[in-house]
């Protein structure tokens, strides 16, 4: 026996290096079983352990206490552990062998590592059970938890945020919807002797205030002249340079009244009001300053002639702006007038976008003063008004074409240089016979010639009978076709005109 074992010795040092596979582990422990039965004792072994120094390292009588880490062995994997505690140097070799197979079969589940350790009196190598808790798999649950949680906050205040975010940006566009289309009805009488700051968005101002702004109403700053009084520069203690117009009149309760119905409408082609005052018997209106005067400047000089500045694109855009701005007040209800409608009154503000103003104020001057003019003189005033004095919409239809006609023409519709004031300019367009002969020397030319006939077409069609007026949403939806006719064929990629400083140098 001892003559055949001796040639297999050298097995045993090639099964470590096979791998730590299950097989390799019962193949190396059949081995070691083997040699036992095969030497007797332990006297015989030592004879072999010397001869293999790898043996003597693994089997010695001390190994198990000697070995500073029992993971190291390259036997068997580090994570397998097999109870072989059955095994005995008195049980028989195959009993050995079922123990070890058995134990292997129940701890397939747990990860298990290797021990060496010696057992039995003859001191023969045995192997150890030594049995460890998987701890990982109790950590599992709790980060996935905690993963769960984080993520759930997260998805809650994104959630929060954005509902926040939709909710502010519907309170802000019902709120500019709302002070778009604010209507002007009237409201709640307000003493016009009270202390009351404010009166419908208006502020109220002293006299003292107003006084200090204009320089003691210097005419230095004197600005123009219209229907309800001399017109003044001011600078207010905020900052503000506005408009301040001024009349001598008594208090009355109807310039309080109309000033609230005034200060109700905002639109961006309309002058806002901002602030009025009423004392000393002096009434004072205060409005937003726009530096660049009317659009009667930028057509024609002070002699009503063609100054050439603009061409059809940048008249149109007056044109339309001042629409907007009247079809705005047409579409309140009920309908705001504007009852005194005019180019001197289409004003050009700092960006030289177009605003209509002085809307309500004829109110306030009374029928009187509308009714000393006359179409001959006034050539914006409806001439249906001699026969009945009901202003209605149709009559600010009227302005509008009269207005339309001086963009096109290049002159002012009260033409000062004819020798009789009833030659003006609605009369010329009514009686042309050549369309050259009318309009503007800008504007002659094959690629404006169809813009500038549809204008003047739409003019006609406004200073018509008044059953045949156009209403001014009709009129603003046909000057936007012509504008964007005009646009397409100047050529692609031109957007809204918009007047710049540059036009008019």
């Amino acid at each position: 026996m001892h003559c055949l074992w001796c040639p297999q010795l050298p097995f045993l040092l090639i099964i470590p290096l096979l791998g730590a596979s299950w097989s390799n582990q019962i193949v190396y422990a059949e081995a070691l079983i083997a040699l036992e039965n095969a030497a007797g004792n332990c006297q015989q072994i030592s004879g072999w352990v010397g001869r293999y120094p790898f043996i003597r390292s693994r089997s010695g009588p001390h190994s198990a206490h000697k070995s500073k880490d029992p993971e190291s062995s390259p036997l068997l994997p580090k994570n397998k552990e097999i109870n072989v505690s059955a095994c005995t140097a008195t049980s028989s070799p195959a009993q050995n062998l079922t123990a070890i197979r058995s134990s292997g079969n129940s701890n397939k589940s747990i990860k298990t590592k290797i021990v060496e350790s010696v057992g039995g009196e003859l001191g023969i190598p045995t192997l150890t059970p030594s049995k460890t808790a998987d701890l990982e798999k109790s950590k599992n649950p709790k980060i996935v938890v905690i993963v769960g949680a984080c993520l759930g906050a997260t998805l809650l205040v994104v959630t929060t945020l954005l509902l926040v975010y939709l909710c502010l940006m519907r309170i802000k566009r019902i709120a500019r919807r709302t002070s778009e289309s604010e209507s002007s009805a009237p409201s709640l009488t307000v003493d016009c002797t009270g202390e009351t700051p404010y009166v419908a968005n208006v502020m109220k101002l002293t006299i003292a205030e107003l006084e200090h702004s204009t320089s003691s109403f210097s005419e230095s700053n004197v600005i123009g002249e219209g229907g309800f009084g001399l017109v003044y520069k001011g600078l207010l203690q905020n900052g503000s340079i506005v408009a301040i117009k001024r009349r001598i009149h008594d208090p009355t309760q109807t310039f309080v009244h109309e000033v609230e119905n005034i200060g109700r409408i905002h639109h961006k082609h309309l002058v806002r009001l901002i602030g009025y005052s009423q004392e000393n018997h002096q009434q004072l209106l205060v409005y937003e300053y726009l530096p660049n005067c009317n659009a009667g400047n930028h057509i024609y000089d002070s002699d009503g002639l063609p100054i050439g500045k603009l061409d059809i694109r940048q008249r149109l855009s007056m044109a339309v702006g001042a629409a907007k701005g009247l079809e705005y007040l047409h579409s309140l209800v009920p309908p705001f007038l504007h009852m005194h409608f005019r180019t001197g009154n289409v004003l050009v503000d700092d960006h030289f976008a177009v605003k209509v103003s002085d809307f309500g104020l004829s109110k306030l001057v009374g029928d009187s003063t509308r009714a000393g003019s006359s179409s001959a003189i006034d050539c914006f005033l409806d001439p249906e008004l001699r026969l009945s004095n009901e202003f209605s919409a149709k009559s600010d239809v009227y302005s509008f074409g009269v207005f339309l006609l001086e963009p096109t023409s290049g002159r002012e519709a009260l033409d000062r240089n004819q020798s009789e004031p009833s030659q003006n300019l609605v009369r010329q367009a009514k009686g042309m016979r050549s369309i050259d002969d009318f309009i503007d020397v800008k504007l002659r030319g094959k690629s404006t010639t169809v813009a500038v006939q549809r204008i003047i077409t739409l003019a006609l069609m406004c200073v018509d009978t008044g059953s045949r007026r156009p209403t001014m949403k009709m009129v603003l939806r046909e000057l936007e076709l012509i504008q964007e006719r005009e646009i397409g064929d100047v050529g692609e990629g031109l957007g809204v005109v918009t007047l710049g400083s540059e036009l008019f140098k």
